[in-house]
């Protein structure tokens, strides 16, 4: 029979929060109000109104001229998204911290595939922290520079759209100037997002409804696409996500879906000109161009940039007016074009067809994978935590697979 635990039983519960022993200050706790707040998105006066109290009311605890009633503690907390445990500064596992947090962030009537695996992977992460140690995430000197340079020279918000565009392009050209990236195309975005920034990244099948989910906080930082998308859109999902890590959007959970992606503000204008311009460098479309066309676009060319640089046909296009290749009028003729057709009368530049086919691929983070691989063959945690990872069955094929000694077998 196996040993170590499976299943549910694997995986464990949300645990209650520590037990509230230390006293607390009223200016602790309100700071802590007023941060969960802004992360929130609430106003002073949409939190009261929340709570039952006034505007001035919640400035007043957030300020510490106001204590908070311990019958008010849990509604704070729930409306808040956190834990009464959060507010008073009680010591608690950051992962555990963000699966409260996203458990009580969704709606019974919110299309929620994207959050449920999501708080999955945190309950996962939980478990092998107590009973695996997994490698921390962090991020390497390299990647810590761009992050340094993001926090410290892009820490004002844009004050209009050219100067949104010029930041996310200068992110960008760090980014790729910092990690020795050049003008080329870029391979495994996942495992660089993850290896350079301590980000963990999951790819899974969840529907169209959500794009991608951005969640950071302290000691936690995930990006989870779905994979329901063809190639390019998901690898543009990805670097967009990750351009609202860098620049430390305020909201600890980002769930967003095509229209809110491309929602017409300075915030999301700034991180798709760096997902652009990550994806598809000027000096790489440039030499591609001139090599293929004469440096015209055609729609051959077109077809390889898509090829080459694994974008979608609309980020292509964007990007291409971005660079004054192609003006306003042509981009839209171009998009209005079935992209199948596109692709298939120049199929020898795409033989992979990279920026339009949909493989659904299931991608657990690496970092957990392998922790959990290994504490499943020690028996420190049940065959359950691998299969929640890779959305597999707790079968007999799993269990010969996690113990064959190359893990490459479970992908």
């Amino acid at each position: 029979m196996r040993g170590g635990l499976t299943g549910m039983e694997a995986l464990g519960s949300l645990l209650p929060a520590e037990p509230l022993t230390r006293t607390v200050s009223p200016a602790d706790v309100g700071r802590r109000v007023g941060q969960a707040r802004t992360r929130r998105g609430l106003t002073g006066d949409a939190l009261g109104a929340l709570v039952g109290l006034g505007k001035d009311q919640i400035s007043k605890i957030e300020n510490g001229r106001r204590k908070i009633g311990v019958r008010e503690l849990p509604k704070f907390a729930e409306v808040l998204g956190v834990s009464v445990a959060h507010l008073l500064g009680q010591p608690s596992r950051p992962t555990l911290a963000m699966a409260h947090r996203l458990a009580g962030d969704t709606s019974p009537d919110e299309d929620s595939n994207a959050k449920r695996r999501a708080l999955q992977l945190l309950e996962v992460e939980d478990v092998l922290t107590q009973r695996a140690a997994p490698p921390p995430a962090l991020p390497t000197a390299a990647g810590q520079q761009v992050f340094d340079y993001a926090r410290k020279e892009l820490s004002q918000r844009p004050r209009n759209k050219a100067e949104a565009e010029r930041q996310g392009k200068h992110l960008a050209e760090q980014m790729r100037l910092r990690l020795g990236l050049g003008s080329h195309e870029l391979g495994d975005l996942p495992g660089l997002i993850e290896r350079h920034f301590g980000v963990d990244v999951a790819l899974s099948p969840l529907g169209t409804q959500t794009d991608g989910l951005c969640i950071h906080g302290d000691g936690v930082a995930l990006i989870v696409a779905s994979t329901d998308f063809s190639q390019g859109h998901v690898r543009f999902t990805l670097a967009h996500e990750l351009g609202h890590h860098l620049l430390g959007d305020p909201r600890d959970v980002i769930n967003e879906g095509e229209r809110d992606m491309f929602a017409d503000n300075l915030q999301e204008r700034r991180v798709n000109a760096f997902a652009g311009h990550l994806l598809m460098p000027e000096e790489g479309i440039r030499e591609t161009l001139k090599w293929l066309s004469a440096g015209r676009v055609t729609e051959r060319s077109l077809v390889a940039l898509m090829e080459q640089f694994g974008v979608s046909l609309g980020a292509l296009v964007y990007q291409l007016c971005v660079m004054g290749l192609i003006t306003y009028d042509q981009g839209k003729r171009l998009r209005s074009q079935r992209v199948g057709d596109l692709v298939a009368r120049h199929a020898s530049v795409a033989p992979t067809g990279a920026g339009i086919t949909v493989r659904q691929t299931v991608r657990a983070p690496e970092r957990l994978l392998s922790a959990a691989v290994d504490a499943a063959r020690n028996q420190h945690v049940g065959l359950g935590v691998v299969a929640t990872l890779l959305q597999r069955e707790d079968d007999d094929a799993l269990w010969d697979a996690v113990m064959e000694a190359d893990p490459e077998v479970l992908v």
